[in-house]
This record gives structure tokens, sequence and C-alpha cells, in this order.
């Protein structure tokens, strides 16, 4: 099969110079265009970026302009980095130079700077970031009492309240929406309240009638029901109308403000639909009488109107409940203002606006202005309204520079950002002398691909038709063509669609794929719409332990040791930043709690308490000379170097690298490339707030990240759609295409409250409450579909599946629901519906007509697949003469995994201290008996000769004691208390169990986390203790809410392990754990907000200890009154008394410093088969002391074989071999009792 050759990256990112280059299609049209405003639409892979820089280098060969005439913008530093890499490789160095590449913000941080004084500003003058405005939002909250506390719908939390005040502050800034207009525009807070007490009138009405209390409705199954139902809609409909009378009734004032007029209007509209829904019931379709209780109740959250997103009553009320909070946080943005004018501080949009009043004022225009002759203004679909009048300020005018904006319609996918995706076409209207010119020959994608993405159903959005470049339609460029667009229906593959994914993988990598020559790793990338979906192919291909990449954090989070990396940045550029110093001093130069509590007791900072106290008041005072030391030279190469120097001198200096973890290790690359592309911005050039905020967004990653994707060469990339964007791949897989993962958002209005308000600031929109807000957004999913199908270049893989939003015959149908809408209203019940799988499979089987050999469906291979071996593996038994095994597969995973077990537990013979095994000294075959591989199964003394060991059998006759290296879990602890001697064997010396030789299989213990599970005398016990742990851990990555997600999971994880015979223990710990509830407080365990699950911890200088103490904390949750729980699980049928609690007074001690928020309550749920409540949480005085709690870690520190404690214990115990256990326990009499 003919393939167009692979291009390596360096040949991706080098562009041929100008005269090179033979412009095609309109590309000449857009280089030599002389209109003063000249606006390209490029779509993907039409080289639109190759275009702009051509037409900049022949206006500089030309003399049409001076490289310093030049002004160049763009959004993300990643883009800036490369357009100025491009124009560097294109002229020579003092040209290149001379031409100004900015992103937005950083231009006007130029411009702001260099008219501070005229402006009335420092030029030091504080940019506040995101991050920074966030706990300005939390500080004006808590030092203001603003009276809005009930109006709130977080239960009161501060960090919750906050998030929400900001995020309103945010949308607001980015719509261009001042407090003063906003308070101008939203109704007075009495005739809101007025509005609001008609919601509650019919939010009541429907609890007490329309819900299943009645009876009529929870039966449902005769005419009588069908009658009552009615008449309880129609008495809603009278209070519908009451309302109504209620605000003809009302005085002027209130009647005729817009906010009632379109509630009144809303209500007649209510009205009807009510009329229709009294029509729509019958005993025909029983799941028409969740049609009250969902439209005029809003109850959509129950299995039987899970399809329900949206109803006529949850409009109503999202809609006026968010303008009550609206009037009340426009007083926070209010305050948010004058807070910045006091500080002498601007944030984004603020500073983008200031910049644009200066192109504004008529005094300095020109003197601004003048310094460019030419603007080039690259992904202009992703303006919002202020960079777009920052654009036409600087631009538009007879004496004014020419503009070239160049962007793609297609590709703009950043709207939730406040983006105009018809900014391209708004310039026709903003300028009288203007092109506009579309670019649609592609140069990236086969024509296959490019037709699905052209026959895609855009929705009302147009979209342009992309053409390969030099193939003619309908006919193929090679005689036997591969596979192009390839579909694989999820439902029909076993398993799970991460699961057929890794499979399709694995069979590209080894030239299984039905079609497709063999790819290689760097060839291939998996691009998902949200982290969720990241982190399962993740899991998926990691269990068939192939090579992968993930951009960014699949769970948006980042691990211990890169948090520690960007603690130390944030200390040196925040010196007050206390809580970030305190981790660097913890887990990088390891200070005690003792030192630690001394420096906070210093007056001032953290960092003026280390700069400040003499060293000889700590217990370890080398340890903060070299603090000292690292914080003096890094602030001086914070002041000196540029980011990329910076952090090579940092990394040098404080060796951090040798506190992170090896995988840790592996993300400083990334750090390094995102501070090559980062460090070429015009303006911040060193270490600053700015980056160190970047550097975490990116390490975090997000599923709405402008942050470019990394591309490995030696692993398969897995990353977001607007990670990709800007990419491109030889193969794309695109897994998970369907509604349910892409738009299906649950109450789809309580998400789009700030789109209902800014629909009410609207004046083109006539009536928020009838208007589709979902058209905008749904456009934008389709967009965000056609960047994703765009970025491959020979090989597409479709993943989906259909979402049903009829359900099945127990589920209200979204159609018998959307019949019952008024016709005034322009939206459905389904909120966001785009019918993606069906859609795509219609564009499929379009393109298949045209291209019948290469676009075809594949499920039926890869669900084949599934089940088939994957191929052998030669595993090498030893070198030259020696025999060579061919191994299955699965046989050889089996193999690793038991050396794995082996070398870990210290037993596996190294090649320099053992014996051949390979083939004996008879020169016989190795093979086994039944011919099975012979793998060593432990340590020969045997083997230790002085001809085969690596230092002489002599020095260990010589040896002194040796220091033990221990690690001290709280199961170390537990079995030391059982039995000393266990303790020793399990825990010190890692010694092998007695031999099993008829144990069924789950008989053994599994692990967790890296250790042993803690000790019972009951196997079975142990092992569901264990399965219910993973499964609450898994829930907590995976987000798993309901019981029937976490039933799911355990039968996944006990199939797995081949332990079915304890399924039923295993569910009934969920089920108690799911009825689990503490005293006082009305909701369950289950419904508090997790924090962290399986939690590692590490103490270290434990007085008397010698060794680390570590262990796992459960689980930490938000209390429902907002404090934070630490809690243990128990799997067992005995309590634990609040003074044997050592465990909670342990975890208490290791948690104490590890979360902003202090744990205000601790202790134990009970998932066992115990009496009284299930949750215990003990008072902080009823635990053992601290001193306590260190007398049994002491103990445990001095390991003795010799002390034994014979007991009931000793019956399972694993080395019963030994003789220490009572008579009746020995081996032989132990399996006779038995």
């Amino acid at each position: 099969m003919a393939e167009r050759p692979r291009r390596t990256d360096r040949e991706r990112d080098t562009l041929a110079p100008a005269d090179e280059i033979e412009p095609k299609g309109n590309q000449n049209a857009v280089i030599e265009s002389r209109t003063a405003c000249t606006s390209v639409d490029a779509g993907a892979g039409t080289g639109k970026t190759t275009t702009m820089l051509v037409r900049l280098e022949r206006a500089i060969e030309r003399g049409d302009v001076e490289p310093d005439d030049v002004l160049v913008l763009t959004f993300a530093n990643e883009a800036a980095a490369s357009i100025r890499a491009a124009v560097a490789e294109r002229l020579d160095s003092d040209a290149a130079a001379a031409i100004d590449v900015y992103t937005y913000h950083s231009f006007c941080y130029r411009l702001v700077r260099e008219y501070a004084y005229y402006l009335g500003y420092s030029p030091e003058f504080e940019v506040v970031t995101e991050r920074k405005r966030r706990r300005l939002v939390g500080r004006l909250l808590a030092d203001n009492d603003y009276g809005f506390a009930a109006a709130s719908k977080h239960d009161g939390s501060p960090a919750d309240l906050t998030a929400a005040v900001d995020q309103f502050i945010g949308t607001m800034s980015q719509e261009n929406v001042t407090p003063d207009a906003l308070q101008a525009a939203l109704p007075p807070v009495r005739t809101l309240e007025l509005c609001h007490e008609f919601v509650l009138w019919l939010e009541r009405r429907a609890d007490e009638t329309l819900s299943f209390d009645n009876e009529a409705l929870r039966y449902f199954n005769r005419e009588e029901h069908v009658e009552q139902a009615r008449e309880s809609l129609i008495d809603y409909g009278k209070l519908v109308s009451y309302c109504r009378e209620k605000i003809a009734e009302a005085p002027a004032a209130f009647r005729e403000a817009e906010l009632v007029r379109d509630v009144d209007r809303y209500l007649r509209v209510l009205q009807q639909c009510v009329t229709n829904a009294i029509e729509t019931l019958s005993l025909d379709d029983p799941t028409t009488k969740h049609l009250p209780r969902a439209l005029f109740g809003n109850q959509i959250w129950g299995t039987a109107t899970s399809r329900i997103e949206q109803t006529p009553f949850g409009r109503l009320k999202h809609y006026v409940e968010f303008l009550r909070l609206a009037r009340h946080y426009t007083d926070v943005y209010a305050d948010y203002h004058d807070a910045l004018d006091a500080e002498d501080a601007l944030d984004f949009d603020e500073l983008v606006r200031t910049a644009t009043c200066l192109l504004d004022d008529t005094a300095i225009t020109d003197e601004i202005t003048d310094q460019w002759a030419q603007v080039y203004c690259d992904e202009f679909q992703d303006t919002d309204e202020t960079q777009f009048s920052l654009l036409t300020a600087l631009t538009d005018g007879p004496d004014r520079p020419d503009l070239l904006a160049i962007g793609d319609k297609d590709q703009a996918i950043y709207g939730w950002r406040g983006t105009d995706r018809e900014g391209l076409d708004r310039l026709a209207d903003a300028y009288d002398d203007h092109e506009a010119i579309e670019l649609e020959r592609n140069f990236r994608s086969r024509q296959e691909i490019l037709d699905l993405t052209n026959a895609c159903d855009y929705g009302p959005q147009s979209s342009k038709t992309l053409r390969e470049d030099g193939r003619t339609r309908g006919t193929y460029a090679e005689a036997d063509p591969p596979d192009r667009v390839v579909k694989v229906e999820s439902d029909a593959i076993p398993g799970s669609t991460a699961a057929g994914v890794a499979t399709t993988v694995s069979r590209l990598l080894n030239g299984a794929a039905a079609n497709v020559p063999q790819r290689e790793l760097g060839d291939i990338a998996v691009i998902v719409r949200t982290n969720r979906h990241a982190q399962a192919i993740a899991d998926a291909l990691r269990d068939q332990q192939l090579p992968y990449e993930i951009s960014g954090s699949p769970r948006g989070d980042v691990s211990p040791g890169l948090q520690t990396v960007l603690s130390y940045l944030r200390v040196l550029v925040d010196l007050d930043a206390d809580a970030h110093l305190r981790r660097v001093l913890l887990a990088r130069y390891r200070f005690t709690e003792d030192d630690l509590a001394t420096l906070h007791g210093q007056p001032g900072s953290l960092h003026d308490a280390v700069m400040a106290i003499d060293a000889e008041r700590l217990t370890q005072p080398d340890r903060l000379e070299r603090v000292r030391d690292h914080l003096e030279q890094l602030e001086r190469f914070r002041d000196v170097y540029p980011l990329a120097g910076f952090l090579r001198r940092f990394r040098d200096l404080t060796r951090i690298e040798w506190f992170c973890t090896s995988e840790e290790r592996a993300e400083f690359d990334r750090i390094e490339r995102f501070v090559e592309v980062y460090d070429t911005d015009g303006v911040i050039q060193s270490l600053s707030t700015e980056f160190v905020d970047a550097l975490a967004e990116t390490l975090q990653g997000g599923d709405s990240d402008r942050t470019r994707g990394t591309q490995s060469a030696d692993s398969v990339d897995v990353m977001t759609v607007h990670q990709a964007k800007g990419l491109e791949f030889d193969t794309v897989l695109v897994p998970y295409l369907s509604d349910e993962e892409w738009c299906v958002d649950g109450d789809y209005v309580e998400r789009a409250r700030h789109r209902l308000l800014t629909a009410a600031l609207d004046d083109d929109v006539d009536s928020p409450l009838c208007a589709d807000l979902a058209a905008e957004t749904v456009g934008e999913e389709w967009r965000v579909l056609h960047v994703a199908l765009t970025r491959a270049e020979n090989h597409l893989f479709l993943f989906g599946s259909e979402y049903a939003y009829d359900g099945d015959e127990t589920e209200l149908a979204v159609s018998t629901a959307d019949a019952c809408l008024a016709s005034d209203i322009e939206w459905s019940v389904a909120g966001r519906r785009m019918d993606l799988w069906a859609s795509l499979t219609e564009s499929f089987e379009r393109v298949r007509e045209i291209y019948p050999e290469t676009v075809v469906d594949r499920t039926d291979e890869i669900a084949a697949s599934a089940s088939e071996s994957p191929g052998t593996i030669t595993y090498y038994a030893d070198y030259g003469d020696r025999p060579v095994e061919p191994l299955e597969t699965r046989e050889a995973i089996e193999t690793v995994h038991r050396l794995g077990r082996l070398l870990r537990d210290g037993q596996l013979l190294p090649a320099a201290d053992a014996a051949s095994y390979g083939r004996p000294v008879d020169g016989r075959d190795s093979a086994g008996p039944g011919g099975e591989i012979q793998v060593p199964g432990s340590r020969q003394l045997s083997a230790l000769t002085t001809e085969t060991v690596r230092f002489p059998v002599e020095t260990l006759a010589s040896t002194t004691e040796l220091p033990v290296a221990m690690r001290h879990s709280y199961s170390a602890i537990d079995t030391h208390e059982t039995c000393p001697r266990k303790h020793y064997l399990d825990h010190v010396v890692r010694a092998i169990d007695d031999p099993h030789p008829t144990s069924a299989a789950g008989s053994e213990a599994t692990e967790t986390n890296g250790g042993p599970v803690p000790a019972t005398d009951d196997p079975a016990s142990r092992i569901v203790g264990t399965v219910f742990h993973d499964v609450a851990e898994e829930a907590f990555h995976r987000e798993y809410h309901t019981r029937e997600a976490w039933r799911e999971a355990a039968i996944r994880q006990l199939t797995a392990r081949d332990l079915l015979t304890h399924r039923e223990a295993v569910l009934a710990c969920i089920d108690r754990y799911f009825e689990a509830s503490a005293p006082d407080i009305d909701r369950p365990v289950a419904d508090w907000e997790p924090l962290a699950a399986e939690l590692p911890f590490s103490l270290e200088d434990v007085v008397g200890v010698t060794g680390d103490v570590v262990g796992y904390v459960d689980s930490i949750r938000r209390r429902p009154d907002g404090g934070l729980a630490l809690l243990d699980y128990k799997a067992t049928t005995e309590r634990i008394a609040p003074d044997d609690a050592v465990q909670i007074a342990l975890y208490l001690r290791a948690c104490a410093d590890r979360f902003d928020d202090p744990i205000s309550a601790a202790g134990y749920v009970y998932v066992g088969d115990v009496d009284g409540p299930r949750v215990d949480l003990f008072e902080r005085d009823a635990l053992p002391s601290w001193d306590a709690v260190r007398e049994t870690l002491a103990a445990v520190d001095e390991p003795s074989f010799h002390e034994t404690t014979p007991g009931e214990h000793c019956r399972r115990c694993p080395h019963r071999s030994l003789g220490c256990g009572p008579d009746e326990h020995a081996p032989g009499r132990a399996e006779t009792i038995d």
C-alpha cells in the first residue's frame, strides 16, 4: 500500500524560503492584497501561518515595509514563540529581531507601562491574574457584610461562595459589562424578591400536588388516576393565572418593569405548557405520569427523568434566582474594581480596555500608531469584544497601520471565554477598505477525512469546504489504498470504549490492523473531549503495556513533587506565600514539626522568620542555613537571568528533582519545553507570578486549557481537543463520540445561568426565558469536533454510539416532554442536543459512497480482536547457546509479574549470584516435567560462592550488626501489637511464608498501595476489606457517586481477581457505606464532598523512631457544615473505642498541615456488620495522646524475632512452621481442624 511519507517534527516546523514557495489557490490573493484590512478565513491545514509569514517576508523584500514597522499579535505564548522562531528562520537576525511579536496581553502591558504616568499609574503597576482575583474576592467577602448569605445556593462555604462570585466577575468582565452597567440594568432587589415569591408559590404547589406524594401520580394505573392527575395540573394552572392577576393588580412601577413583563409573558407560556401536559397524560404511555413533577416541579434528578435537562418551571426558577444573586454579586464586583484602583492594579480584561482607551485618546493616538505600518493578527477567531475594539482602535483610519487578520471560524472553540466567532465577518462593517478571502485547499489531511468533516451537520452555522491539494475528488492516489476513515460502533465491541481503543492502538503498532500499514508510537494520538476520557484511555493503554503520554494532568491535579516545585517558584515571586514556603521546608528541606512551630512563632511572615531567626534556636540549624543560602541565591538569579537560565540554575542549586518520583522527574523536560515557548514573549522574560500561574495551568491541564499539548516520538499521545489544537498527527483516534459524553449536562439551565443573565442584558434577545441559549454552545461543540477530526493526516478512527434521548420504556422520553412545550418556547428539554453519532454516521455513509475502499466500518474486526491473543514474545532464557522459549503474550506478562513479586520480596536470584538455571550442569533441557518454563523461585545458598557473587563470601564473617532500613506503616503497628515476631518476619526482613500446597484461589491477602492490609484472623474478612478499600479509591478518582457505580466497580474488581465468591460480602459493605450516617448529621457520609482517598503520608523525625512512619488515610471529606473529616473504613464486626484509636490519632498528626482548612472531626465508618451507628466521630481529647502513639511507634522501631505472643491469631499465621504457636495450631493440626 502506498503511503504518504511521514514527516519528522523538524520537517513539520521548518518553513521553506519565500522564493521557494509556490502559493496555491487563494494563498496568492492573501499575499498580494493591498487593502487596508484583509480578513482571511483559513481552514485547517491550509497553511495559514505560512501564508501570513510569506506575505510578511515579501513585503519586506519589496521595500513596502521595514521590519521595525511590523507588529504581530497572537493569543498564546506558544503561538508567539512559534511565529518568532519562523520569522528568525526566514529573515536575517537583525530583521527578525526588529519585528514586534506579542501576545495581546503583553502588547497591552507594554502600552500601559509606557504611558503609565500619563494614565496616573506607576510603571510598576500590578497585573492581577485569575488566581489573585479570586484571593481578592475572598478577602472582600471576608471583610465586608454584603448581607446576601441567604440568597446563596452554596451551603455557606466561604470557598464555594468565593468561587461563585469570582466566576460571576470573570464572566461579566469578559462580556465587557461594568458594575455600573449591571446596577443600571438589573431590577431593584424588591422587584426580584416579589418575582421570587411567585417562583416559591409554584414550587410549593408542585411539591404538594404534582410529585409522587400524590397517589394518583405514584400509581397511575387507573383512569381515575389520570383524572386526578389532570385536576392537579388544572389547580396548578389556576395558580399560574393567580400569579398573573397579582402582576396585573400591582402598581405600575412594578408591573411595567422589563423583568416583570417578561415573567408575565412567560407565565402565559407556562399555562399553555400545563394545558399540553393535561392532554398528553395517558395510561397508554405510563411514563407520562412523570410530566407534572418534571416540567412544573423541575424534579429531573431521578432515573425515570434522567433524559430531561431543562424544564419550563426550571427555566423560570433559575432565571429569577440568578438575577437575585447577580444583584448582590454586583456589589462585590463594584468593590473589586475599587480595590483594583486603590492598589494601582489592573486585571487582564482591564489591561486591554485601558490600552484601548489610550488608542482612543486623540492626544496620543498618532504617537502610538505611527510606530507600525502593518499589523498581523493570528488566530483572529479567538478575539473577544475588548480585543476587537483594541485592534480597530489601532488600525482603523486613513493614517493607521494596515491589518491582516487571519483565523478559522470553524476552529473557534473558546466561546466560554467570551470570544466572538464572527469577528472576521465584523471587520467588513468596521473598515471601508476591506477584502475577505477564504483558504480551503488543505495540505495536511486526506480527502476522505476532509469530506467527513465537510459533510457534518454544523447546525445553523456555515463551514468551509476543505479540499486535499493535488487530488481529484472521488479518485484514489494509490492502486491499493489503505483505510483512511474507520468507524467503530462502541456498543458492539466487548468491554469498554477505552479497551477497544487500546486494542486498536496495539494492532496499529504491531501491523495487525486491517488494511492500515504498521504505525510507530509517535504517529498515533488519541484525542478526547475531557480529562476524564483521557484518564480512561491512559488506564487502558497501561493495562496493555503501551507507552503513552498525557498532556497536562489527566485528573486536573498536580502530583505532590511538582506541587512542591510550583510552591518553590511561587515563594520566589511572593515572599508572603507562607503556605507554599511551609511545603518547601517540609518536602525539600525536611524541617521537623518542632522547627516549623518555632518559625511560625516569630513575628511577620514565614519568609521573614527564616531569614531573621537565630539558627541555634532550631534543632537542625544546618538545614536553616541551607535554606537561607538557596533563597538568597535564587532571588539573585530571579532578577538577573531569563526564565531558561533561571530554571537551569534553580534545578542545579536545589537538586529538587531528587525529592521527586521518577515519573515527576520526567515532567521536568515538559517544564523546559514550556519555558522555551514562554521565554520568547516580548515583555515578561523573567520569573513572575504570571509565569508561575501559566505553568501551574499547564501542569494541571484541563478540558478548556489554551495551552497546546506536546507531541512525543516514543509514546502514544493522549490529549483533549483543546490541547490538540494546532497539532497534527499521522493517525488519530477519536473515541467517546456520543451526546452522553459531549453535551448531556443534567440540569442544563443551572450550568447556563450566566448565559441567562447575559441574554437578559442583550437588547437583541426578546425573552431570555423562551430563547434557545444552547444554539451557540452546540455550534461550538461541533467546532470542537471539527478540530479533533482535522488533526489527522492519513488515518482517522472514530469510536461512538448513539445516545437514546427517548430512553427505554421506563423513562420519560424527550420527544414526549418536548410535545408539551408551548410554541413560543424555542428550546428543547434536552438542553444541548447534538445527535452527534447519528450525524457522523450519516456523513460517514455519504463519504463511503464516494470512497468505498478507504472509508470502512471495522467494528467486527475490532470486536473479534478483543478476545484474540495479541501474539508471542520471544523470551530469551539466556544468551549464546542457551535455549530460546517463545511465550504467548499473556503468559509472558504473568511471568513478568511473578518475577516482579519475587524481586519485590527479595527472593529473586540476581544474575551475579545465581547458578545457571537455563541449562543444568548435565546438559539436559531446562524445562520442567510438564514442559513448563523454569523460573527461579527463591535465593539459593548454594549459589553463594566466591566465583558467583559480587563480593567475597569471607567478608560476611567479619560484618558487624547492620542497621535495618524500615518504614513503619499502620499495618506494621497493628501486626506488632498482635505478635512482635510476625512483625519482624513480615515487615522487617520480609520473610517468605510457609508453602500453601492446597491454597484456594484468593485465599492470600492482596496488597493495597504498596502495603499489606491490616492483620486479621479471617482471610475472607481481609479480602473483603481490601476490595472495599480499592473500590472506594477507584470511586474517588473516577467520580462514582451512586451505589450502582460502586457495585459495578466492585464486581469488576472481584472478577479480575477471581474473587467472586466474596461478591455478596463486598456488596453488603457497599450498601452499608451508602446507608452510613453520623449522629446529628442529616446527610449520609456518601453525600459528603470527597477531597482525597487513600491519601499517602510520611512522618519523619519522630522522636524515638529511626525510620519513617508511612501509611494511607482512607478518606478526607468535607462535612455538610463545611468542616473537614478524616475517616477510616472498617469492614470488621467489632468497634474500636476512642482510647484504642491509635490509628486515628496517628492519621490526625500526619494530616495536620495537609489542607488549607483544619480537620475538625475524625473517626471510623463501619461497613462491616456492627450494631449501632455506622459512623463514630471522636473528639480529639478522647483519642490517645501523641506521646502514647509515639511509644507504640518506638516499640515497633525495636523489632524482635525472639518475642512472641501465642494466641488464636496463630491459627492463620503464615509462619506456623516455626513452632512458636500453641500446639493446636501447628501446621498439620490446623489443617485437620479446618
